[in-house]
């Protein structure tokens, strides 16, 4: 984590200009507030707060200035196929520009200037344009962290096609580890580890719409989406084991936390790329009614021996998952795939290389 806050440290104190190649896209908050609305898993409030912005950031030329929201439920349809790749992003964007044209749809000005300020880091990046938002940094010794980077893809990359997803020849999935990001969130989890509170704190909230933080893959997840890997959720995996039948290949990122029937899923794909160690450590249940994760097993809970909660013979926690540097990156097989021999949290932002790789287990045999 040190090194992570050390390399965007350095980043933002560059300061100076930096060139745009790529074109705007909509941010992945955007996108995940968009998914979690039309599933009734955040309020309308939150979706128009998305839809402000892509207002305030010049991706739709429609005004703001209504006092309320008001939002067709029925447009929920229309975001479940835009975050499933049924329809594009500019689809999606001329939908909400016709529908607030003719005042069927109407946010409220919630999104704050100073807050939505971008700051863009210059640097040696070859391949992506990185910013934060003023709202998402603090300070450490007077220097200012993002806590959250933002990715866009530049134009000029040489041999592009290397990197990005294709469709015709790989059939892949990425699986988001919403349940690990929750389990992060403080009170919760770790909370309860460090001993500053009893059991309680090992339920805790779902999180759909907070960030997912360097503990929960929050850049592969980024980059990865970018590239136009398609994604889902462990509540997806969850409540449909079977969806995974239908990829040729499944990249697992640092999906700690996962359920009983996420674990068998994965654990019986015959192609699973474990992207980060510790993956499958944590044996969860999930209560859908209140929205909530437990610990059922793992991590030294309910006995301080107990490690892996599903006493899995593959688990590469040690000593990959303290590898931050990946200095010496490489992948090696196990029988259902292959694993990463560090945590590449940092290095998947800047390593055309193992971009490659990641593209190149993943494609048709």
């Amino acid at each position: 984590m040190k090194i992570l806050l050390l390399f965007f440290t350095v980043l933002f104190c560059l300061g100076g200009t930096l060139t745009i190649y790529a074109e705007e896209s909509i941010p992945f908050w955007v996108k995940n507030n968009a998914m979690w609305w039309s599933a009734d898993k955040i309020s309308d409030d939150n979706f128009a707060h998305g839809v402000d912005w892509l207002i305030f950031d010049g991706l739709l030329n429609t005004p703001s200035s209504i006092s309320e929201n008001k939002i067709p439920f029925w447009f929920k349809n229309t975001a479940y196929y835009w975050v499933h790749g049924l329809i594009s992003e500019v689809e999606f964007l001329n939908s909400l520009e016709y529908l607030l044209e003719q005042n069927l749809l109407t946010v409220a000005n919630s999104v704050s200037l100073p807050d939505y300020t971008k700051h863009r880091f210059s640097g040696n990046n070859e391949f992506f344009i990185m910013y934060a938002y003023e709202k998402d940094f603090y300070f450490e010794n007077n220097i200012p962290i993002p806590k959250d980077i933002h990715f866009l893809l530049k134009s000029d990359i040489e041999h592009i096609e290397d990197i990005l997803y294709d469709a015709e020849n790989q059939n892949s999935v990425v699986i988001v580890p919403i349940f690990t990001s929750s389990a992060y969130w403080e009170p919760g989890f770790y909370t309860f580890f460090r001993n500053e509170c009893s059991t309680e704190c090992l339920t805790t909230k779902i999180e759909y719409s907070k960030h997912l933080g360097y503990s929960a893959s929050s850049n592969a997840v980024k980059i990865l989406s970018l590239l136009g890997y398609p994604l889902l959720t462990d509540i997806d995996i969850d409540k449909d084991p079977s969806l995974l039948d239908k990829f040729d290949s499944v990249i697992l990122l640092h999906n700690e936390y996962v359920t009983q029937k996420e674990f068998e899923s994965i654990t019986h794909h015959p192609n699973v790329l474990h992207l980060y160690p510790n993956s499958l450590y944590g044996n969860i249940s999930v209560n859908y009614i209140d929205d909530t994760i437990t610990l059922i097993r793992g991590h030294g809970y309910p006995d301080e021996k107990i490690k892996n909660g599903f006493d899995w013979k593959y688990d590469n926690t040690h000593p990959y998952e303290f590898d931050t540097e990946c200095l010496d990156w490489n992948f090696y097989s196990i029988p259902n795939g292959h694993m990463l021999n560090c945590y590449p949290e940092n290095l998947i932002t800047s390593d055309f290389e193992l971009l490659k790789e990641i593209k190149n287990f993943t494609l048709k045999k």
